[in-house]
């Protein structure tokens, strides 16, 4: 079907689409991805990446296209410690967020229209790209990974890296990270089933915690 008999809204589709097939995925070659639709996926030893390109449910209604940009970051080494039982074989980022918390500045939604240049509009959007990968890419081994959880996660995938860093030994980041999430929610209603959990993932390291103050005892 040509251009010509598509609504406006399915011609930004294809757009993008065409934009993300013919510009965005040579360039994303070369950095290691792979493209499956609308996201990339690249392999870095134990780490796995997703750049996911996800379109707004209202574009049908807008007379422009927009769409949000999904950053992951997971690792095999982590999921070797823990994983969610619900979903064994479901990738689990350690790092999930959209693009614009890594580039401040970054809108929260991307948009074009039929108007839009979009030679200029590609080259924009590849230069951020690339500035996206100068933020993931020093994040290059699984103990890495776990410390950007320490610093910038509080609750995505807590489970996970509490569990690697008590199976490796890491007590004072997961001290550390313990603390954040006390200091967060402990007069939230979610604390006691949060602090639940961590027990049960940490193992033997718990009653240290608990003893330190850092966690609460555990209740029947």
């Amino acid at each position: 079907m040509s251009n010509g008999h598509l609504s406006p809204a399915a011609q930004m589709r294809r757009t993008l689409d065409q934009l993300l097939s013919q510009q965005v995925r040579p360039v994303l070659k070369q950095r290691g991805f792979t493209k499956s639709g609308r996201r990339f996926l690249r392999q870095r030893g134990p780490l796995y990446d997703l750049i996911d390109v996800q379109g707004s449910k209202w574009n049908a209604v807008t007379p422009h296209h927009g769409f949000f940009v999904n950053i992951g970051v997971g690792s095999t080494e982590i999921d070797a410690v823990y994983r969610n039982p619900g979903n064994p074989n479901r990738p689990e980022y350690v790092l999930y967020t959209r693009w614009e918390t890594l580039l401040p500045g970054m809108p929260r939604e991307t948009t074009f229209d039929q108007s839009t240049d979009m030679v200029f509009f590609a080259e924009l959007f590849i230069g951020a790209l690339r500035r996206l990968l100068d933020v993931i890419d020093p994040i290059d081994a699984s103990p890495g990974l776990a410390q950007w959880a320490v610093q910038r996660n509080l609750l995505n995938r807590m489970e996970k890296v509490c569990a690697y860093l008590a199976a490796t030994d890491d007590i004072d980041s997961l001290a550390r990270y313990v603390s954040r999430i006390r200091q967060r929610l402990a007069d939230d209603r979610r604390w006691p089933t949060v602090n639940r959990t961590i027990l049960d993932v940490i193992g033997p390291v718990g009653p240290a915690f608990v003893e330190q103050g850092l966690l609460d005892p555990p209740t029947p």
